[in-house]
């Protein structure tokens, strides 16, 4: 009797799987975020926003310069090499933070450095694009800047969003901070050949620039 009732119950459960997957992707489908793709040295356009991804640059160490209140110089090692993002973002209809920024790899998900971050009252040393309030119609050119294993520039995809990109459990949409927001995935065209090329060149001391 048990074995006759297995085999049912087994299928069921399986269906009740499959069910439950196909109302994820639905939902994903109907509340976002809703995604555009780009390219390196184009132009994408989302409702509230646009970027244009100009080149990346690769360093080992950057250079942060004296700051105010008797702020030394720095310079900041990475634990595996910097990938700069250099960019030009635009908000287009109100003020806007583009600040949700990961860079998509084959190793998996990274997100800004920590390490040129806050430091208490005085800001961040140096102000990278996530860190600037966009205005309508005054397009800023900054950076994002990454901290990942060498082995992960080779196909890398940089990704941004004008809200929060952390998911919240399945089915709390009215929680979910990525409901209706939109996201754009930009191809940096990094090959293999060119991965390897990026990190054999990382600068030393690099730069960054500040938001123009």
């Amino acid at each position: 009797m048990k074995r006759r009732w297995s085999i049912p119950l087994t299928l069921v459960l399986a269906g009740a799987a499959v069910g439950l997957q196909a109302g994820h992707w639905s939902y994903e489908r109907a509340y976002g975020p809703f995604v555009r793709n780009g390219e390196i040295g184009r132009t994408v356009t989302e409702p509230r926003f646009t970027v244009q991804v100009e080149q990346v640059v690769t360093a080992r160490t950057i250079r942060v310069p004296e700051g105010p209140y008797g702020a030394k110089p720095q310079t900041i090692p990475a634990n595996g090499v910097f990938l700069v993002v250099i960019a030009t973002v635009a908000a287009r209809r109100s003020p806007e933070f583009v600040a949700a920024a990961r860079l998509d790899t084959r190793y998996g998900h990274y997100y800004p450095t920590d390490k040129l971050g806050s430091s208490g009252l005085l800001g961040p040393p140096v102000t990278t694009l996530g860190f600037v309030r966009l205005q309508p119609g005054m397009p800023r050119r900054g950076c994002y800047v990454f901290d990942v294993p060498p082995g992960a520039l080779a196909g890398a995809r940089f990704a941004l969003s004008d809200r929060d990109t952390e998911e919240a459990a399945f089915g709390h949409y009215r929680d979910d901070p990525v409901r209706f927001s939109a996201e754009v995935h930009v191809d940096l065209g990094i090959s293999a050949g060119d991965a390897a090329e990026l990190t054999r060149t990382a600068a030393t001391g690099y730069g960054l620039p500040e938001p123009s």
